[in-house]
């Protein structure tokens, strides 16, 4: 199974909606100059409305959304880079290993997912960074993938924890304001258990 965490439509729909919000404001500013004022008032509160009806949509989308459990071998993209976790096994030393492709599903370009961060949830919240996470951010050609070992200090027993791969997620940008994005306030973020 492919999960896809960014929408077409919801693209769609938060670059419209910022282009029409963008006109109401230059609409503002030039009835301001021209000293029209109940015409800037009115923008004004079509405006505000614009903001408060998407600003409701965005936050009402990620208070419904749950997290989603992922099975090893599922794939998870952010546009056309993707990443799915292979396995999950702890070795000699009680370290977790996760072994994990990237791959890049796009046709034109090199890309590397230069926000991609991966951890381990484990019970309570709490989030377990890899011991190197650089071969997530491997430039790959059009259609190429690699295998991404990462090892995990992980405490005993990891039971109830998630495997979880974002990218940006916890970062202001497009993406904190993509309705239904993982990267959205409040959204449930997918991972695979291990």
């Amino acid at each position: 199974m492919t999960i896809q965490t960014v929408s077409a439509l919801a693209d769609l729909l938060m670059l419209l909606s910022a282009a029409g919000l963008v006109a109401l404001l230059v609409s503002i500013a030039v009835q301001l100059v021209r000293r029209r004022w109940r015409s800037a008032a009115v923008l004004g509160g079509a405006a505000g409305a614009l903001a408060v009806v998407y600003g409701s949509v965005l936050v009402g989308a990620g208070l419904v959304s749950g997290t989603r459990e992922l099975r090893p071998g599922d794939t998870k993209c952010f546009d056309d880079w993707c990443a799915s976790m292979v396995a999950a096994r702890p070795d000699a030393a009680g370290d977790l290993l996760v072994d994990v492709r990237v791959e890049n599903r796009g046709r034109g370009r090199p890309m590397r997912a230069n926000l991609a961060r991966a951890y381990v949830e484990v019970p309570g919240g709490g989030q377990v960074a890899p011991l190197d996470a650089s071969g997530l951010r491997t430039l790959l050609q059009p259609g190429e993938h690699t295998d991404v070992p990462l090892t995990f200090r992980v405490p005993s027993p990891v039971r109830g924890s998630r495997f979880v791969v974002t990218e940006g997620a916890g970062q202001l940008g497009p993406g904190t304001f993509e309705i239904g994005g993982e990267g959205s306030p409040f959204h449930g973020i997918a991972g695979w258990p291990v």
